[in-house]
């Protein structure tokens, strides 16, 4: 499985932001992690809340490709960002994605992101996925 997510992390936006799978306890978890890159700094010198989004949302997303048919697809219909603390340049973010929600035509899914280096929490995401076929 971790493979399949693996390959599913190359080859776009994802890769360019330095996501990379960190662990995959079951379906129903996963976590990701990112380095805080320069290039993704907001002018404030802090790291940019799209990136952070981006990276709670990918553990979401992949994490929705696990618990659906092959014959399935998603889309995100809804997320909402907490931000709690900021990241800097060189943190390791750390991001956890727990299921809250499966249903026929929904999911919800849970995501933390928390600095490594600090042990904070950087940011807070709740995510509806619609699920089709």
């Amino acid at each position: 499985m971790s493979d399949w997510i693996n390959k599913m992390l190359k080859d776009n936006f994802i890769e360019e932001l330095g996501i990379e799978l960190e662990d995959i306890t079951n379906k129903e978890k996963i976590k990701l992690k990112m380095i805080a890159k320069k290039k993704l700094k907001a002018p404030n010198g802090y790291i940019h809340g799209g990136a952070i989004t981006s990276l709670a949302d990918t553990a979401c997303g992949i994490a929705t490709f696990l618990n659906i048919d092959t014959n399935q697809n998603f889309t995100t219909i809804e997320l909402k960002t907490n931000f709690i603390s900021a990241a800097k340049i060189n943190d390791e973010l750390i991001c956890e994605a727990i299921l809250i929600h499966k249903g026929r035509t929904t999911q919800v899914w849970d995501s933390t992101v928390s600095n490594a280096n600090s042990n904070k929490k950087v940011a807070i995401m709740r995510c509806t996925q619609f699920i089709f076929e």
